[in-house]
């Protein structure tokens, strides 16, 4: 399948060809390709892609992990595996174009990365390779791939008002049964709607969701069923397992049973949140953030959009661990999402039908950011204005956010949100401000690099003010601190014992004779000499860094003709950093 690849010296490799592939014999057939001497290339959201595989760890999603360790095995030893320092798409297309000769972009259709192209159509000087349905298409610019696989129109389900018919409407003691013939017990009635009641059933962990008579559109069908075929077991996703029916009707799904209470009760000021957890600092309600974020990053990476993203469609548990609910009404494929919630949704879409038009992944990016900062500040609108107009809508469309850089509390309601933004990382604050006050959009990978980079200065101790630790700093509510010189003292002492640790990575294949000296290689005459090459990847660390010496052969003479290549090539791939 890949005999168009063999003649491309570079391969820009997506993240969702492993995902997609990595258990399918496909995948080893393109390693075998890479390895006759092809370079391979991959941004920051492919580590970062790869990170929230790992993070959400969904039974299915294992062979990707393995797949990791088989790139970074074939790879990393012989310095052919590189990484772009870029997480933009704009920024991407630019560096990629940097290696255009001989390169090729590979992706698969509906990924993350050629959904950004299409929505922001940055120029790729390389061709395009898209994976699908185990048929390798190959493209000669951004123009060709869009005529060939022009962007989806929404399915035309969407404008069928009509509904399924139904023989019964399930109750408590009933049995509704899947498509397999599994049988669940309704056994306990939990919530109840507008749309229809969710119950607790006879199989642990499990409970099913029976809509009222009138509800189950054709839409909404075709959609519960694409997102049982999902097969999404990770922990946190309140998603449609199964559909059921009952008497030969369909009623509704099974789904996971959500734990907690929603983030919008939780997530409602200091009284809230510090008596739901009084225990808490900084870095907890960072780490709630981040887990969120991944989680949605998960399910763009399966072709599904939430669109509803508000704080009341999740729940946190005691334990800090989050639930995605409500998801049957989310986009999957070319079926709309028919809900939005104002709030926390772009105003270019205020006023549309939501079941009508398919929403891209640049309008989730505004939801993530209302999701960002209403976490950072423990539920507080971003547009919540002290003395402000009379309706958040008006202060929305007016963009006063009333923050800025120099830190000034006059327009910001009280309670310590002042406080809160003082203490935020910089360039949190540059990213917010431009988001809130001159209408910027910033991809959801750019908030997770961003949280993830503020989980870290936290989880280091890199700030000196105990006050940065706090949920909210220089405020006398009864709240948990950190001493800092203690925990940096702690953080010392955990990792010498750590280094000091017997290491369990696995000896190399041929360990050097002792005391043999390294041959150096020579240049111009002057010896330089090699590190040898590591022979393995630590089990933790599909990332290991490369040896940059492993390519200098040991004890040849290099031509100085052979040196001036060299030369030229590491200027051309100066804008690249190894793996």
């Amino acid at each position: 399948m890949f005999e168009q690849l063999n003649g491309y010296k570079s391969i820009f490799l997506d993240y969702s060809v492993l995902l997609e592939y990595a258990d399918n014999p496909v995948f080893d057939e393109f390693l075998q390709v890479v390895d006759t001497g092809i370079d391979l290339y991959v941004d920051k959201s492919f580590k970062a892609l790869h990170y929230c595989i790992l993070h959400i760890k969904d039974p299915k999603d294992r062979a990707a992990a393995a797949a990791m360790k088989k790139i970074c095995s074939v790879l990393l030893s012989q310095n052919r595996l590189h990484l772009i320092r870029e997480l933009e798409i704009d920024k991407v297309a630019l560096n990629i174009n940097e290696i255009a000769d001989g390169c090729c972009v590979l992706a698969t259709r509906n990924s993350i990365f050629i959904k950004r192209l299409y929505e922001k159509r940055p120029f790729i000087a390389c061709d395009i390779a898209i994976l699908a349905q185990g048929v390798l298409n190959v493209f000669d610019s951004l123009d060709s791939l869009m005529f060939s696989f022009p962007q989806q129109e929404p399915s035309r389900l969407a404008y069928n008002s009509s509904y399924i018919e139904s023989f019964g409407s399930a109750s408590i003691s009933d049995v509704v049964n899947t498509e397999k013939d599994e049988r669940y017990e309704l056994v306990k009635r939990l919530s109840g709607g507008a749309e229809g009641m969710v119950f607790t059933t006879n199989v642990p962990g499990y409970i099913a969701k029976i809509y009222h008579k009138g509800i189950i559109t054709p839409l909404r069908w075709a959609k519960l069923k694409k997102l049982t075929e999902l097969k999404i077991t990770g922990h946190g996703f309140c998603i449609p397992k199964d559909l059921v029916f009952f008497r030969n009707s369909p009623v509704g799904y099974t789904m996971i049973l959500g734990k907690g209470t929603t983030l919008g009760t939780v997530f409602d000021g200091p009284d809230a949140i510090l008596e739901a957890f009084p225990e808490w600092t900084r870095v907890d309600i960072v780490n709630v953030l981040l887990k969120l974020i991944e989680k949605y990053l998960y399910l763009h990476m399966h072709d599904v959009i939430a669109g509803d993203i508000q704080l009341k469609n999740a729940l946190i548990d005691t334990n800090g661990d989050v639930y995605l609910i409500d998801m049957d009404s989310v986009q999957i494929g070319n079926l709309p999402c028919p809900v939005g919630t104002e709030e926390f949704t772009d105003t270019r879409l205020w006023g549309k039908d939501f079941s009508k038009f398919l929403r891209e992944l640049r309008d989730e990016d505004y939801s993530i950011a209302m999701l960002v900062f209403s976490v950072l500040f423990c539920g507080l609108h971003p547009y919540a204005t002290r003395n402000g107009a009379e309706t958040l809508r008006e202060e929305i469309l007016n963009y006063n956010f009333p923050y800025n850089f120099e830190n000034e509390p006059e327009f910001i309601p009280i309670g310590g949100y002042d406080h809160i933004w003082e203490y935020l990382p910089d360039r949190m604050r540059k990213m917010l401000f431009e988001t809130f006050k001159n209408g910027w959009c910033y991809d959801t990978l750019e908030w997770l690099d961003a949280v993830v980079k503020y989980k870290e200065e936290l989880d280091n101790f890199v700030y000196d003010d105990p006050e940065a630790y706090k949920v909210f700093p220089k405020e006398n509510y009864k709240q948990a601190s950190v001493n800092v010189e203690e925990a940096r003292e702690a953080l010392k002492n955990k990792a010498t014992q750590k280094a000091s640790a017997p290491s369990h990575t696995p000896a190399p294949v041929a360990a050097p004779a002792a005391n043999k000296p390294i041959e150096p290689a020579v240049v111009d005459d002057k010896p330089v000499f090699a590190k040898p090459a590591e022979n393995s990847v630590p089990e933790n660390s599909p990332f290991a860094a490369k040896n940059r010496f492993s390519n200098v052969p040991t004890g040849k003479y290099i031509p100085k003709d052979q040196l001036a290549s060299q030369d030229e090539i590491a200027k051309k791939k100066k804008f690249f950093g190894l793996f």
